[in-house]
């Protein structure tokens, strides 16, 4: 179910600007307008209109004079340069969430919108995956770099994840990758301690957290992007009956792609998994091989 929700007028002006002295820089500055939001719930119907329980939902905003869109969920920010964001709640039961919506025009002019959704969530994780990956208190995980298979690209679900690229043991030990750590505590928090830098696409790393002056390889990769140890949170779900993996904000796991921040658990052990995320672009698949410290 699709339920469309036009806005004809501007609702909110956020930031004021001169026009005398932004017009010598940026030129005519105006104010985006007539925005039109849509949202929709994955499986919703007249029977279900809240979903079918997965917790997947579609937001698309349009607007006159509109540069880019941002998104405000459960206090963390999103940006879209396209309007479209697909986000997945996670919280168990029938729950209504507010959306915060921007228009950001030229100079950073926005217009604001505000709407609300109810979305149900059936998925409750298992205990084994639980206890496996905070050991009911807290884990350390790491990219099993001495091993075959621990970084590459591959197709979706149910074909070989490495099957397109797959890094050879310590292969990427020239980058801000292999000395990261990932922290999964039982109260929901996560702690990705970088070591000072990180790896990841160079046009993700700047759009999404700021440009850093590292130069890219040939590759549009930045070894080692400056960064600093950050928490985010941290939850389980299982559309269409894939287990996930969520991480708040722009918090991330092995290289940065941009994207969601959804991880696929593709196969897991006691001590062991191997997680697929999707790239910003939705055209490829990455894969990581993590390995528990204790």
């Amino acid at each position: 179910m699709k339920k469309l929700i036009y806005i004809k007028s501007l609702l909110l002006l956020t930031m004021f600007v001169s026009c005398s002295e932004e017009n010598y820089e940026f030129g005519q500055i105006i104010i985006p307008s007539k925005i039109e939001f849509s949202v929709e719930v994955l499986g919703a119907d007249a029977t279900n209109p809240y979903g079918d329980g997965t917790g997947q939902v579609v937001f698309k905003t349009t607007a006159n004079n509109a540069l880019a869109f941002k998104y405000i969920i459960e206090g963390v920010e999103y940006v879209s340069p396209s309007g479209r964001l697909s986000h997945l709640f996670t919280s168990s039961g029938l729950n209504e969430y507010t959306i915060n919506i921007f228009a950001i025009g030229t100079a950073g002019v926005q217009s604001n919108l505000v709407q609300t959704v109810k979305v149900l969530v059936l998925y409750e994780p298992p205990a084994e995956l639980l206890t496996m990956l905070h050991l009911n208190s807290q884990r350390t995980w790491r990219i099993k770099a001495e091993g075959p298979d621990h970084f590459g690209l591959g197709p979706g679900l149910g074909d070989d994840p490495f099957s397109w690229y797959s890094a050879s043991p310590n292969e990427k030990s020239y980058t801000g990758m292999y000395d990261d750590r990932y922290v999964f505590n039982e109260d929901g928090t996560f702690t990705h301690v970088t070591n000072g830098t990180v790896f990841g696409f160079e046009e993700y790393l700047n759009n999404d957290i700021g440009a850093s002056g590292e130069e890219a390889n040939d590759l549009g990769e930045v070894d080692h992007y400056p960064l600093d140890d950050y928490s985010a949170n941290w939850t389980l779900s299982a559309p269409a009956g894939q287990e996930t993996l969520n991480l708040t904000g722009k918090a991330f796991i092995g290289m940065y792609v941009g994207g969601n921040h959804q991880y696929k658990i593709m196969s897991r052990t006691d001590n062991e998994m191997v997680l697929q995320t999707t790239e910003g672009d939705e055209e490829f698949d990455w894969h990581i091989r993590l390995i528990a410290e204790d």
